[in-house]
């Protein structure tokens, strides 16, 4: 029977995030038990805090911010888990794609490196050293596989980030560029959750990304339709 599971994380404060970027924070506002009439808080979050997508502007200053990004792009008719377990540093290569019959029909690629595993128990593992996809699988999806509009990863980036600043991060380049590559720009989603989808199959999914207007991510949740 079909069913809805939700493959992103929730926000609090405090939450974890990438080394260096600023924490999530939520400020109460207004409070019933103070006398106020509702209760109503601030949120303070880098768009990158969490499970988010990238739009091209986040690497591209001629690309479309969030805002532009056409709505049907968010939604997804046959997506694709590949479970590719990683340790760490390890990449998501073409053979291991290349062992999915479904995937020139995919149009949304989930990858399950089993990090997620670790970002509740071990923070610091899960967030430095994290699994990735190479460069050529990058470039392989981009450009062999027509109907794919997005992939979403279990770590905190799509790209080993420490190779990323020596070859002017391909790996985004890949998926976002809209002039180098023929295909329509495809969305990355990063630091999902997986476990939900783990031996289920997969019959459609969605997001509802915030409009910010000439911006680079949102902040969004990924709701995945599975049989049980």
């Amino acid at each position: 029977m079909p069913k809805y599971v939700e493959i992103g994380y929730p926000i609090y404060e405090g939450m974890p995030v990438y080394p260096g970027l600023p924490e999530v924070k939520i400020e109460p506002r207004e409070r019933l038990d103070k006398g106020d009439d509702w209760n109503g808080s601030v949120l303070s979050i880098y768009l990158h805090a969490g499970t988010h997508v990238d739009a091209p502007w986040h690497h591209l200053n001629n690309g479309k911010g969030i805002d532009a990004v056409p709505i049907e792009d968010f939604i997804y008719r046959k997506p694709l888990l590949i479970n590719c377990p990683l340790g760490p540093n390890g990449f998501i290569t073409i053979e291991k794609l290349e062992e999915y019959e479904d995937l020139y029909e995919a149009d949304i690629l989930i990858f399950n490196t089993s990090n997620w595993k670790h970002r509740e128990t071990d923070f610091e593992k899960y967030a430095n050293n994290f699994p990735a996809v190479s460069p050529e699988a990058a470039e392989y999806i981009r450009t062999k596989l027509p109907n794919c509009k997005a992939v979403a990863i279990d770590t905190l980036s799509i790209e080993n980030l420490t190779e990323a600043k020596g070859n002017g991060y391909f790996v985004h380049h890949a998926f976002l560029d809209h002039e180098k590559y023929e295909e329509p720009t495809m969305l990355i989603y990063e630091d999902i959750n997986p476990a939900p989808l783990v031996g289920k199959k997969l019959i459609s999914a969605f997001t509802a990304p915030l409009r910010i207007k000439n911006h680079d991510a949102s902040v969004v949740n990924v709701i995945v339709e599975i049989e049980e």
